[in-house]
């Protein structure tokens, strides 16, 4: 008798009601990774003769820039661009290749680009590397340390 009195009080309501709320407070915050930031960089287009498999090589500098060299590329002529457009949240990273292809009659096609990547601290990322463009992506994760490097092919 003494135990079923307890849910009839006002106190048991109370901290019923207080315990809900802090249920719902917590359920309801946001993820902590923080605002994105978004950084676009420009490549240095490459030409060669011999066509490569599409895929990215991702290699740190001593100076702690991330190179990302881009191979296999096929329809992009060297009077036209590449460009990535980088979006950090937290150490997730998405990687947007962007292509413009150039003059197909006037110039050499390019077989590949390289750009460097100066937004990094020393840290490990999760990196998502997508080409709209080719329809092409990769996924990997790097630290960000002199002398690292890592292939991934774009399938």
């Amino acid at each position: 008798m003494i135990l079923s009195s307890i849910f009839n009080t006002v106190e048991f309501y109370v901290i019923t009601a207080f315990i809900a709320a802090a249920v719902v407070g917590a359920s309801a915050m946001p993820s902590r990774k923080g605002a994105a930031r978004t950084f676009l960089f420009s490549g240095t287009l490459w030409p060669s003769d011999e066509p490569s498999q599409p895929c990215i090589v991702a290699r740190v500098s001593d100076s702690g820039e991330l190179e990302i060299q881009r191979f296999g590329l096929e329809g992009l002529y060297m009077d036209g661009a590449y460009s990535l457009a980088v979006t950090i949240i937290g150490f997730d990273v998405t990687i947007e290749e962007r292509l413009t292809p150039g003059g197909r009659r006037s110039s050499e096609a390019a077989a590949g680009a390289t750009a460097i990547l100066d937004c990094f601290g020393a840290e490990r990322y999760h990196f998502n590397y997508r080409s709209e463009a080719t329809g092409r992506s990769a996924a990997f994760s790097l630290n960000i340390r002199p002398g690292n490097r890592i292939e991934r092919i774009l399938s």
